[in-house]
């Protein structure tokens, strides 16, 4: 079934109850710099409806499109939420919702989005940061199913109670289902620079029973190049909504501080860079529209989707590093203050920008697909 588009009132409506729960509690880093989520908000979320909003009504959930998703992690990312939405929301609820229709799949699904079950993708190797189709995790036969060796890296929300991982076969690709703390498994944490943590998945001989396989082949390629492209395109509407969030600050730092008995904002060189930055975040804003109407419609072909989801990372990603920096130049000295919360959007956008590909990398993929040199199986960065 495909997805439904709300109306501008009931988007509205969902946009500000995402306002509202994003705004209820400051982003702050405890004493050793470090930020994690609140399993209570993660429930929070759920009761809300915002895990099911992807999942199809016949598997129970809200059915929604992207435009819907979109409108939710923009709120998140305008207070610099640290919830890993994208992540552990988009991409691990658009895998469990291809999952087979069976019992055991409609009981995690069930939890997943009552927001008792915590799970993340896990898909990209070490030392590349966008390309599905070099993945280091080796599945090799056993009895009944299959051994994983190898690593996986920049895993959000490392502390999931399980992961959907991506493995290769004599085969081709599988998705697979390993809980954490599965014989085997180990999981290092690796903080970014804004405090929040990313894991570095081990696997040694993990052994994965065919009922944890969630797909396989053709299948399982299928699903995790829409699930990709859907995370590229909601992860762009969080960093407008990091940029909107920024800019704000700006603008009224701008109004309120004051240099030889005048507000800085008075000054027309200011004035100049601010119009820019404005600027950039308009036609973000208008690109990532697009994008989620492109790319959330189940008729578009898959090349177009990933033609679409890359195109709006890449101007998201460049444009929120652009203003996240001229909003601090224009701050001053106080920017760079602990205490001063646009220091909270700085480091966030420099961890959502690269995350899931950079701005030159899906400048490339963009251009590999226009040129018609990738195909569904083979568009990711070299």
């Amino acid at each position: 079934m495909a997805e439904a588009g709300l109306n501008a009132e009931d988007l509205a409506l969902l946009s500000e109850s995402a306002a509202q729960f994003a705004r209820s509690k400051r982003t702050t880093a405890d004493t050793s710099g470090r930020i994690d989520f609140s399993r209570a908000d993660w429930s929070q979320m759920a009761r809300q409806g915002w895990l099911s909003i992807l999942i199809p009504l016949e598997r129970d959930g809200l059915g929604l499109d992207l435009v819907a998703a979109s409108a939710v992690a923009r709120q998140l990312g305008r207070h610099a939420r640290p919830e890993p939405f994208v992540a552990a929301g988009v991409a691990a609820g658009k895998c469990l919702a291809a999952s087979t229709n069976s019992p055991l799949w409609n009981e995690r699904l069930a939890s997943f989005m009552g927001g008792k079950l915590l799970t993340s993708l896990a898909w990209q190797p070490g030392g590349k940061a966008f390309d599905h189709g070099a993945g280091t995790v080796i599945a090799r036969g056993a009895a009944n199913g299959r051994r994983l060796t190898g690593s996986c890296r920049l895993v959000a929300a490392p502390a999931s109670d399980a992961f959907i991982v991506t493995a290769h076969s004599e085969d081709g690709p599988i998705l697979c289902w390993a809980e954490a703390g599965v014989s085997g498994l180990s999981l290092t944490i690796e903080r970014c620079v804004d405090g929040s943590p990313l894991g570095l998945l081990q696997f040694d001989d993990v052994f994965v029973p065919e009922h944890d396989i969630l797909a396989g082949g053709e299948a399982a390629a299928a699903v995790l190049r829409e699930v990709v492209d859907a995370s590229l395109v909601v992860n762009a509407a969080e960093l407008l909504g990091l940029m909107e969030g920024a800019l704000a600050l700006t603008l009224d730092y701008l109004r309120t501080r004051k240099q030889f008995g005048v507000t800085i904002g008075s000054f027309q060189s200011l004035q100049h860079r601010a119009v820019d930055i404005w600027i950039e975040l308009q036609l973000t804003a208008a690109a990532q529209n697009a994008a989620a109407r492109v790319a959330g419609n189940r008729t578009t072909a898959p090349l177009d989707r990933s033609a679409a989801a890359s195109a709006v990372k890449a101007r998201a990603a460049q444009a929120a590093l652009v203003l996240a920096k001229e909003a601090l130049q224009m701050h001053g000295a106080i920017g760079f203050a602990a205490e001063y919360g646009l220091g909270v959007f700085f480091n966030r956008a420099q961890v959502l920008a690269p995350w899931m590909g950079n701005a030159a990398q899906h400048r490339r993929r963009f251009d590999a697909i226009s040129r018609g040199s990738a195909t569904p199986q083979s568009n990711e960065v070299q």
